[in-house]
């Protein structure tokens, strides 16, 4: 569901947190567009469905069959933080918004102020009013498991601006904040119904539904990874009850919907980093999705994937919503009680989703930038710095490439939407280049849109960027471009007006940015002072 930090541990109502998650959280060198929305074309599921192991063990499940929720099963979260993505519902206990009726839990999203905590735990203190209300409610303190088959019969809303979750969350936050210790969405979707802005499906009912994993570093350096399928033979899942179920086992973890097999994620495509005695590590293999998780069902409204996604913005007329609950159902496997193993059902037809490989781990000495002269890339990337890449619709790739009589150079194309590459720093005080400090670099565009911009910026964690454009030379030709540090600064960001970098504390050297498709080179990049 995505979340943003906020506390840590057991009592705490959620920890660190932001969004699109599946939705996943902003990248700190995002654009502004957040890079929550998901447009990639989704997996439409074929062949058959598999039948799941009969060594699966119930050891849990509410099938609603009472006249109350069960208090023993279930809390509820109340406050009106937003969810740490700018969701625009505060989340009660009252039975209007989240109440059992003829053996169905219903979770109803409704229009109307509210006034309560601006906060995730609750606390009493600083309020926050918001235009709608709807429950979330969480296994946390009452019921938690480490590895399993979870299973949830449900069907979701529809609308522009409305985001059910089926998710889990650490109990303890073992590596650190959101999300170095984890987050597991077992199914999300935003505005069902409304208009797609899925490429290739531009205008048709949106029908995607999305697994995702959250892991890394504590926000907002973390990453998020996840696959977005359609149901078979054009069915909608706002029109009836369908199934999603995760199997969880050490070191691996399957996604499914009504027993097709869609996604695969292992532990070579995810990590964790976090700080041990003042040094950040990287944890075992299988962390963080080797701890205890809980439960969690919500139904948000808007925010940062939701209004950013399909139509946008919240429609009002469709309100109240109902995020209908037939069953929960955990399963433990009896093969192997302590890792999981021994119960899978797969399918040739899952997607095994592609990882992230865990980004080096940079010494905290800010001294490479000393100057008079620091140098970022020259054959190499200066040792102090790593490549990293915001790429949220995988239009973004980079390398390393041979250049007639240049040596090494890099390479950067862009197809379409969000994305830009950076240089990641050891948190770096830059104040001293400002008086007199120029970035200077060689730029060559291969190819590009003609409407398409090329910015640089300097960026101490998103909206806390400076940018400016770059003055780009003729398709095909070498250029040096030199830039004054103090005027780059200045510029401010031309995404989020008011705000800029700060100098004192920059956490990525340097971004490059294509607004739009655009293939280009960069080459001899350093800082100089006049």
């Amino acid at each position: 569901m995505m979340i943003k930090p906020s506390s840590v541990g057991k009592l705490s109502a959620l920890a660190l947190a932001t969004t699109l998650t599946a939705c996943g959280s902003t990248s700190s060198s995002s654009d502004g567009s957040s890079g929550l929305v998901q447009t990639k074309p989704a997996k439409e599921i074929t062949g058959e469905p598999v039948t799941p192991s009969d060594k699966w063990k119930l050891i849990w499940s509410d099938e609603f069959d009472g006249d109350e929720i069960d208090t023993r099963k279930w809390g509820f979260e109340e406050n009106c933080w937003g969810g740490g993505n700018n969701e625009q519902q505060c989340y009660t206990d009252r039975k209007v918004n989240a109440f059992v009726e003829d053996g169905k839990l219903n979770i109803v999203a409704k229009k109307g102020n509210f006034t309560g905590p601006d906060n995730p735990d609750g606390k009493k203190g600083l309020n926050k009013t918001l235009p709608f209300t709807s429950a979330r409610l969480r296994t946390l303190n009452k019921k938690e498991w480490k590895y399993g088959r979870f299973e949830i019969r449900a069907k979701l809303p529809s609308g522009q601006g409305t985001w059910p979750a089926i998710w889990m969350l650490p109990s303890d936050w073992v590596y650190g904040g959101w999300a170095a210790s984890g987050e597991i969405d077992i199914m999300e979707a935003v505005n069902l119904k409304a208009k797609s802005d899925e490429t290739g499906a531009i205008g048709e009912p949106e029908s995607r539904i999305h697994g995702t994993l959250h892991f890394g570093k504590k926000w907002p350096d973390n990453a998020h990874v996840g696959q977005g399928v359609k149901l078979p033979n054009g069915a909608n899942p706002a029109d009836d009850y369908h199934t999603y179920a995760i199997e969880w086992e050490e070191g691996e973890i399957r996604w499914y919907v009504d027993n097709y097999h869609y996604a695969t994620q292992t532990h070579e495509g995810w990590y964790s980093q976090y700080e041990k005695d003042g040094m950040l590590v990287n944890a075992e293999s299988e962390a963080p999705f080797n701890q205890k998780f809980h439960l969690l069902l919500n139904l948000a409204v808007g925010g940062n994937w939701a209004a950013k996604a399909n139509e946008g913005g919240i429609d009002e007329s469709i309100f109240p919503q109902t995020f209908s609950i037939d069953s929960v159902k955990v399963y433990r496997c009896s093969v192997d009680r302590w890792k999981g193993k021994g119960c899978a059902a797969k399918s040739d037809d899952a997607v095994m989703v592609p990882g992230v490989t865990p980004p080096a781990i940079l010494a905290v000495d800010d001294a490479y930038a000393d100057g008079p002269l620091l140098d970022i890339y020259s054959d190499s990337l200066n040792k102090s710095l790593a490549f990293e890449s915001y790429n949220p619709v995988d239009t973004v790739k980079y390398s390393e490439v041979d250049e007639a009589g240049r040596g090494k150079v890099i390479e950067v194309s862009k197809s379409s939407g969000a994305g830009n590459i950076y240089f990641r720093a050891p948190l770096t005080d830059l104040s001293h280049w400002l008086e007199s400090g120029q970035l200077i670099f060689d730029v060559k565009v291969e190819e590009q849109a003609s409407s398409a911009k090329l910015l640089v910026k300097i960026d101490s964690g998103w909206p806390h960027t400076s940018d400016v454009e770059v003055p780009l030379p003729a398709t095909g030709e070498w250029k040096e471009v030199r830039l004054n540090i103090k005027e780059i600064l200045a510029g401010g960001n031309s995404h989020a007006a008011g705000k800029k970098a700060d100098i004192a504390a920059i956490s990525n050297l340097l971004v490059f940015e294509p607004s739009d498709k655009m293939t280009f080179k960069l080459d001899n990049i350093r800082f100089e002072k006049k």
